[in-house]
């Protein structure tokens, strides 16, 4: 019997998700898992794949298990699994699917980067302006100087959605994304792009004009990251999912002039950060758990 599990991770403990020889991998862990519970003996499909560092609030994965699963599911499964796996991941929703559900096609994959905890962060920007920003890149565009290139496919992307992630206090947390499918880096070069604009590092015309087919090259940078996370992802094959989130990201502390305070900063913000994350899903596996 085939199972699509939704499940969370913390990126930072990770060489990515996919899984990579030698390397400590979201998949790795997960088929480790499955192993010692006698499922899924050929392996797991993910849907996303996400770089190291980068968390998941939402991932999807396709596993094989014994039918005598299928009269405790989903609660059961998710109990064998959480129980061997390690805290940084939660898996914490189950369902059967079809044997021609092909996890990987996503109908859209969203992200959301925190961008408060850049370090030269204006947390005084206007939203208005901040929002026509983020307009640059809505739509089908070149994103070919937003890519770190591994191959030859096409670098024509179509944004569907991109909008501030405010708190409801109107403090500007970051932004939300929205594709089919992503390039690699795209959101974290999206990102650095972004901040360099309201820094005063680029001008809109330079998104402009590096977004057209054939254009000039660009480097934008590269935002952390340790900010990014795949936040929600939808599939025709699978019941949807909460998009909202139950709680806001906590407050962060002021960065300071010297690198070495902020260094400091950074890594306290990064446990409050995954902290936060893991009650997400906390909230999502109690919520299922409770239907």
């Amino acid at each position: 019997m085939k199972v699509a599990i939704t499940f969370s991770y913390l990126g930072d403990k990770y060489h990515g998700s996919q899984i990579q020889p030698s390397l400590k991998t979201v998949q790795g862990e997960l088929e480790k898992a499955c192993k010692r519970l006698k499922w899924s003996s050929k392996g797991i499909k993910i849907s996303s794949r996400t770089d190291a560092g980068v968390n998941a609030r939402m991932n999807f994965a396709v596993i094989e298990v014994p039918e005598g699963i299928k009269k405790d599911l989903p609660n059961g499964l998710l109990k064998g699994l959480n129980d061997i796996l390690p805290s940084s991941i939660c898996v914490y929703d189950a369902e059967e699917v079809s044997d021609d559900c092909n996890i990987r096609n996503a109908t859209s994959r969203i992200y959301r980067y925190r961008m408060e905890l850049l370090e030269n962060w204006n947390k005084n920007i206007d939203l208005d302006y901040y929002n026509g920003v983020l307009n640059l890149f809505l739509g089908e565009h070149d994103f070919s100087n937003f890519y770190k290139k591994e191959d030859d496919r096409s670098t024509i992307r179509i944004i569907e959605e991109i909008s501030p992630w405010v708190s409801k206090e109107n403090r500007i947390i970051g932004f939300e994304i929205k594709s089919k499918g992503f390039l690699w880096n795209q959101v974290r070069r999206i990102a650095s792009c972004i901040n360099g604009i309201l820094n005063g590092d680029f001008s809109k015309k330079d998104v402009i004009k590096s977004l057209k087919l054939g254009s000039v090259k660009f480097d934008f940078g590269l935002a952390p990251s340790r900010w990014l996370t795949l936040w929600h992802l939808e599939h025709e094959k699978l019941i949807p999912k909460i998009r909202t989130s139950f709680t806001e990201p906590p407050i962060v502390l002021d960065f300071e002039e010297d690198r070495r305070v902020n260094s400091i900063i950074i890594e306290a913000e990064s446990k409050k950060h995954h902290a936060w994350l893991q009650f997400e899903s906390s909230q999502m596996l109690k919520q299922k758990l409770e239907e």
